[in-house]
């Protein structure tokens, strides 16, 4: 496959067994000025099998050392700015389309279908506490009234390096999509090593009432073991013959 750009060296390579191209895409928003970047992708192509999909990615080779857990203060400034991103579109998920993946889910942390709007992910959240019988609604249409922000779940030492000038290098966007903001500060719920809630304690980020509720269907899908409860039928995918 041809290089778009080709680069120079050093560079870095590696696969797994999903599409990495939101790697490439979720940090196109921010500022190369901020004390926040990502590496420069060469290149990113998938090869499908009828059992999984190998994703590639060849990018910039960031040489600095990871962040360490006396960092905690440095990643939660660079967390504070990925989090000010505002997704492109009002679709949330990973930018051109595709399924949420996001702690919320608790199979494989993705979504069972892609939502073309917020409601369609709202009418699924409410769909899952109809079905176990909380009386309580989430309106994740007002939360996203201001525009959807980038929403990193993942906070974890190993995705962050830190250069000589200060500068954070954020390596690994899976775990990103862009959603409504309530949605970040359910992931910092959610967090449990002391590293990723010392960095989270010091992020300023919008407070939601809805946080509860939704923390709630999260937990009410564990004992089904996927994500398929409440999606409303207009959204549900056919059955395969």
């Amino acid at each position: 496959m041809p290089w778009n750009s080709p680069p120079q060296p050093p560079f870095w390579a590696y696969c797994r067994l999903d599409k990495i191209r939101r790697e490439r895409d979720h940090g196109g928003g921010v500022d190369p000025a901020a004390c926040v970047r990502v590496p420069r992708v060469h290149m990113v192509f998938s090869i499908d099998n009828p059992e999984y999909c190998i994703g590639y990615i060849v990018m910039e080779y960031i040489d600095a050392p990871d962040c360490d857990k006396s960092d905690y203060q440095l990643v939660s400034g660079a967390v504070e700015k990925l989090i000010s991103i505002p997704g492109p579109t009002s679709v949330p998920g990973p930018i051109g389309g595709g399924h949420v993946i996001h702690a919320f889910f608790i199979d494989g942390w993705t979504s069972p279908i892609a939502y073309d709007t917020v409601d369609d992910l709202q009418e699924h959240v409410n769909g899952v506490l109809k079905y176990k019988g909380d009386s309580r609604r989430v309106d994740l249409v007002a939360d996203a009234c201001p525009g959807l922000r980038l929403c990193p779940c993942n906070i974890t030492l190993e995705i962050f390096k830190k250069c000589e000038d200060g500068t954070v290098v954020a390596l690994d966007f899976r775990a990103t999509c862009f959603l409504p903001p309530c949605f970040f500060a359910f992931a910092v719920r959610m967090l449990v090593d002391n590293f990723s809630q010392k960095v989270a304690r010091r992020v300023s980020y919008p407070q939601s009432s809805d946080v509860g509720a939704i923390l709630s269907a999260s937990y009410l899908m564990v004992p089904f073991g996927n994500n398929n409860i409440g999606i409303p039928k207009r959204l549900r995918l056919p059955k395969k013959l």
